[in-house]
């Protein structure tokens, strides 16, 4: 049998980012390199760790896209496309958190994905932000 004690360990969090232009950013996708502008564009943003929990994050749409359709952004991971948000409007300035799901990762990319009807945005700036822990990683020893 196995004795367990009280843990006494701490971690700080950790938070990334991603901003991209819509209109002239591009990337290396798939082997390919790829605008954020393109109609349907699949795009590996943040590399998270193995054992990775998202624990909060935020897109925020700093300058709204003007694509002529619907523009939209969904995030999560290869396995999951939309594990922490699903498809949400671009085309106006704001703030939307991601909704953490308590999901312990295997090593996945934080991935976007953008569905831009018609491809011809002159203009929107997105940024995604992610906060996470890493399961087992202790920064610091905490004494009662």
């Amino acid at each position: 049998m196995t004795t367990l004690k009280a843990n006494r360990t701490a971690q700080y969090p950790l938070v990334a980012e991603f901003t991209f232009n819509v209109t002239d950013d591009m990337v290396a996708a798939n082997g390919a390199v790829t605008g954020f502008k393109a109609a349907a564009g699949v795009f590996d943003v943040i590399a998270l760790p193995p054992n990775a929990v998202v624990t909060g994050g935020d897109v925020t749409v700093e300058t709204a896209s003007n694509e002529s359709g619907t523009a939209t952004i969904a995030v999560g991971d290869s396995a999951t496309p939309a594990r922490y948000l699903g498809a949400t409007s671009i085309k106006a300035a704001g703030r939307t958190p991601l909704v953490p799901t308590g999901y312990r990762g295997t090593g996945q990319n934080l991935r976007i994905t953008l569905a831009n009807q018609n491809a011809n945005a002159t203009a929107g700036k997105v940024s995604v932000r992610v906060e996470y822990i890493v399961t087992g990683r202790a920064q610091e020893t905490q004494y009662a």
